[in-house]
């Protein structure tokens, strides 16, 4: 992968999070009922302001410039390793980056990360998510794939 396409990725992922975000927070009720979207996802409506799981959520403005500061270092560091990357371990990578540069303009923007989508199993709704938090899954997912492929192609040592 070209680092223009790699750009490209990741522009076009920042674009449809924060248009969904946008949408979900004009078109559904915050915290408001989940209304059925596929057999195991549902639209609702909520605000992170912690990391993943709300996990870390930090109250008054030093804990969230703190927040913004160790993700945008995160991202930035990413960002660098994409480029340094190539083939399938920059196309992982961009997806992440998308997904992490997308949560981080909307918590910058907003003071939290807008999530819409609910994944359930029946009456459990263990979580809420983004279109940002699956770009970074399938770039991880990818990530690991490329590498368990790599390591399947090295000799075994006798």
């Amino acid at each position: 992968m070209k680092a223009w396409t790699a750009l490209l990725v990741v522009a076009t992922g920042v674009a449809l999070d924060l248009a969904t975000k946008a949408w979900a927070r004009t078109a559904l009720e915050p915290y408001g009922p989940a209304l059925d979207f596929l057999p195991f996802v549902s639209l609702r409506l909520t605000f992170n302001e912690g990391v993943s799981f709300s996990l870390f959520a930090f109250e008054g403005d030093l804990g969230q410039i703190a927040l913004l500061a160790a993700t945008g270092l995160l991202t930035l560091a990413m960002a660098v390793w994409a480029y340094r990357s190539q083939g399938w371990q920059r196309a992982a990578l961009s997806c992440v980056v998308a997904g992490a540069l997308a949560n981080l303009i909307d918590r910058a923007s907003r003071g939290s990360v807008t999530d819409f989508l609910a994944l359930h199993f029946g009456d459990w709704h263990p979580f809420v998510f983004n279109l940002a938090d699956v770009w970074i899954s399938a770039g991880v997912c990818i990530l690991l794939a490329s590498s368990l492929g790599q390591e399947a192609k090295k000799p075994a040592i006798s």
